[in-house]
């Protein structure tokens, strides 16, 4: 060829290479897709037709993905023309590509794995992991055998390189040509138009199943979503109402016969006085929350394996009071701990207890403290995880335990230690803080019910080797088992109240866009000389779970919560909050509304005694304004600083 017609056509090299670039990244993105669909398919044969669908309208959002991220690739090829031409320049050029194909292929096996445990694109729980790394990293190491998982990714990283490492020296190397800097710039800029709107009105939705839109989306679009959204804004994002007509409808969802608003009715409040008798019972409060510990785990309720798995909880439970029908307000430990500790219900994006201004919220501990209570939290991991520490700290507790205080840390995992030895701590810390007199509230989070589910041997009847959820999930009803035997033996037992309840279910499964039936928890009161033994299957959250508590301790208070005394609810008058993602559902009476952006509302009936969802061509118009008026109040008060009141004046 000519040295003239090379010169001409060699410039073309570099947006020839940035175009083939933008074709692997669709490939890999539409071989991950089409493997999440198979996945779906082979479980559900029913969904093939809208899968088919949803392949289609992914490919748009694969490209448009391509162009947004492809694009600083592209400047850099041009603005960086001459430092890349040096030796230097280009052996750092073909390491960042390298770098940039092992963490496509990585993030694309990532998916997978990430599926398997929530059920859709990575999202809001894949951010967080990737803010603490330690935790994370740990766990894959445990959970998983990388010896088998990272040969494959750095095989075909290394082979998508061996492919693409001429073309990528080609680029480098051209020439640069007068104005072929901006006409390629300019080329670049032209594709970014179309691309742009298609993110920013996508990801395009092709059915009502959730698992369906969410293998319609592209991955990465989602994870950066999740990142740049976790802040969600409501108004003119979801729907919303006058606020003269929302707040008489949240003052009624809390109404309830012992209490008494405070406040003029045209104010944005909730706070009432609440007469809970007047014989009080300042016993001690030992509050366990128990990760991912969902009513799927409970053999009396919706254990679907022949195997048992909680005989110790239901052992329990049949001298305790026990609520059957208790849905958590997320599928997250933190939106579980906005709801039992602050009974706050959720509003859309990130749990508060990683917003900034959770500060001072009108919590547990901060109640309990005008009663007397000194008050500790004890983690079995570090409390830095996930701003909890933070979190417990500021809104009330005088005492933040974690990891390493815990004497004794025995089996340990990458997320803290098994759950016997945060029960010995326990017991500890109750001999040296429970005096009479002198109330206390220990609340805990445990860890071993979470992947990698492995904990000490010798436990169960069961192998931890296999790392199999409901073998953890037995571990863990063992060993809070164990700790009520242990606790028998100590003077302040028969003066304590322990309240087991799980902080989310497990897995979010479901077509529903926010699967009702994954969120349910157990809710136990255990107290033999002082709470009167009950199995009630009234429908509630557990946000409700303090007010529950103070009820039953008999005292009297104020109290600007979203949360009520489950003990008061008349039968059908159960509510449940929830969110997922940046969908919020609000159910009463069997029936779901589903806020979503853009201001779409999906209905649903609850089956199932509770444990599946129905979709309907429409919500129940009433469950929908009070799905409005609740999260939209919430949302406004949270940011109007306006659940932050100073209890007791």
């Amino acid at each position: 060829m000519p040295a003239f017609a090379q010169g001409q056509r060699r410039p073309l090299s570099r947006f020839r290479f940035w175009l083939i670039c933008l074709g692997v990244f669709m490939a890999v993105a539409s071989a991950t897709r089409t493997g999440l669909a198979g996945w779906v398919a082979w479980l559900d044969p029913r969904t093939l037709p809208e899968l088919t669908l949803a392949l289609g309208f992914g490919v748009i959002n694969d490209a448009a993905m391509a162009v947004v991220l492809g694009l600083p690739f592209a400047m850099g090829l041009y603005v960086l023309h001459r430092p890349l031409t040096w030796r230097a320049g280009r052996w750092g050029a073909h390491v960042l590509f390298l770098a940039l194909l092992a963490a496509l292929v990585f993030g694309a096996a990532a998916e997978f794995f990430y599926w398997n445990e929530f059920n859709g694109r990575l999202a809001g729980i894949a951010v967080n992991y990737l803010i603490f790394p330690r935790e994370v990293i740990g766990n894959i190491r445990e959970s998983f055998d990388i010896r088998l998982t990272l040969p494959p990714i750095l095989t075909a990283s290394l082979l998508l390189y061996l492919l693409l490492r001429g073309r990528l020296a080609a680029a480098l190397s051209a020439p640069l040509l007068p104005g072929e800097r901006w006409r390629g710039l300019g080329l670049t800029l032209a594709v970014l138009v179309p691309a742009l709107p298609a993110l920013y009105f996508g990801p395009l939705q092709s059915s009502q199943n959730r698992e369906i839109n969410e293998v319609a989306k592209n991955g990465l679009y989602s994870l950066f979503h999740a990142f740049l959204t976790n802040d969600a804004h409501y108004d003119g994002v979801y729907p919303g109402m006058a606020e003269s007509d929302a707040l008489p409808l949240v003052r009624a969802m809390v109404t309830q016969d012992n209490a008494r608003f405070l406040d003029p009715p045209d104010r944005r409040s909730l706070r009432r006085a609440v007469d809970n008798g007047a014989s009080p019972r300042k016993l001690n409060v030992v509050l366990v929350i128990n990760e991912s510990f969902g009513s799927i785990f409970v053999d009396s309720l919706d254990n679907p394996l022949p195997e048992r798995i909680s005989p110790n909880l239901d052992r329990l439970a049949r001298d305790g009071l026990f609520f059957t029908s208790i849905y958590s307000t997320g599928d997250r430990t933190v939106r579980g701990l906005e709801a039992l500790l602050t009974s706050f219900t959720p509003i859309p994006g990130i749990s508060t207890a990683r917003r900034a201004g959770s500060e001072g919220m009108h919590s547990l501990p901060a109640l309990l403290k005008t009663f007397g209570y000194r008050s500790s939290f004890l983690y079995g991991g570090r409390a830095v995880f996930d701003n909890m520490g933070y979190y417990w700290s500021t809104i009330g507790f005088d005492q933040v335990l974690e990891q390493k205080h815990i004497a004794e840390p025995g089996f340990t995992t990458a997320w803290g230690v098994a759950d016997e030895y945060l029960y010995t701590e326990a017991l500890k810390r109750m001999d040296e803080q429970a005096k009479p007199g002198e109330p206390v509230l220990l609340a805990m989070l445990t860890v071993s019910n979470h992947r990698p589910y492995t904990y000490p041997t010798g436990r169960v009847d069961k192998d931890p080797t296999r790392k199999r959820r409901e073998n953890a999930a037995s571990y863990a009803d063992w060993a809070f088992g164990d700790f009520i035997e242990r606790a028998r033996g100590h003077a302040w037992f028969d003066d304590t109240v322990f309240v087991f309840i799980g902080d989310h279910g497990p897995k979010v499964n479901g077509a529903a866009q926010v699967p009702v039936e994954g969120f349910r928890v157990p809710l136990l009161y255990y107290a033999p000389k002082h709470v009167k033994p009950a199995r009630l299957d009234t429908a509630g959250s557990s946000m409700d779970m303090a007010p529950t508590l103070m009820g039953l301790l008999g005292l009297s208070h104020e109290s600007s919560v979203f949360g009520v005394d489950l003990r008061r609810v008349p039968p059908g008058g159960g509510r449940f909050a929830m969110a997922h993602n940046f969908s919020v559902a609000w159910g009463v009476g069997g029936q779901v509304a589903v806020l979503e952006p853009n201001g779409a509302i999906k209905g649903y009936r609850v089956i199932e005694g509770g444990r599946a969802l129905e979709r309907l061509e429409s919500p129940d118009p009433g469950v929908a304004r009070s799905a409005i008026a609740v999260t939209q109040t919430a949302h406004r008060m949270f940011y109007g600083q306006e659940y932050h009141l100073v209890v007791g004046k």
